[in-house]
């Protein structure tokens, strides 16, 4: 386990001190769109849904607020189950440019994110429609970990309950 978390750390190190300090602010801009993006997202596929009256994306968009639902329930339960402390408060050469304050483990924004996007991804719309979507999630994951904000192990373990939670969910309806 010793390994694991010297790799954890090692990989941290690379990204945050390798990472291109002018684009810190669009980073940091970019993890803090996760819950703004996804909200206008569900929203705009509520507002779809309304007008023009489809059962298909009205069960996509029950789906997915509950897959969000779920997936916040998680984090917020593992975060305060665990109280993982963020890498800049344990390791002084990683800088914080997150203003995170949160426990680290798992990641709050990546898991919002990537449950989108795997939720779009499965949903079965066009590659149009969810591409943009799985980019930005990319963009998010990277940038909390860029940022010092998470170890790569809180990244990659919000990505894996995103994507168990979102196929559950496919799964059961």
């Amino acid at each position: 386990m010793e390994a694991v978390w010297e790799f954890d750390i090692q990989l941290l190190r690379l990204l945050n001190y390798n990472r291109i300090e002018l684009f810190d602010n669009l980073l940091y801009w970019l993890s803090k769109t996760a819950y703004f993006v996804t909200f206008g997202i569900i929203l705009y596929i509520c507002l779809i849904a309304f007008f023009k009256r489809s059962e298909k994306l009205k069960t996509s968009l029950i789906r997915m607020v509950f897959m969000l639902a779920t997936v916040s329930i998680i984090v917020i339960s593992l975060k305060y189950a665990i109280i993982r402390a963020r890498p800049f408060d344990i390791y002084t050469d990683i800088i914080n440019s997150s203003g995170a304050t949160s426990p680290s483990f798992p990641s709050g924004h990546t898991v919002i994110v990537f449950t989108l996007a795997f939720g779009l991804i499965f949903s079965g719309i066009k590659r149009l429609y969810y591409l943009p979507v799985l980019v930005w999630a990319i963009i998010v994951g990277y940038s909390r970990l860029a940022l010092g904000a998470h170890f790569p192990t809180d990244v990659l373990t919000s990505i894996v309950i995103a994507f168990a939670v979102t196929l559950l969910f496919l799964r059961n309806t």
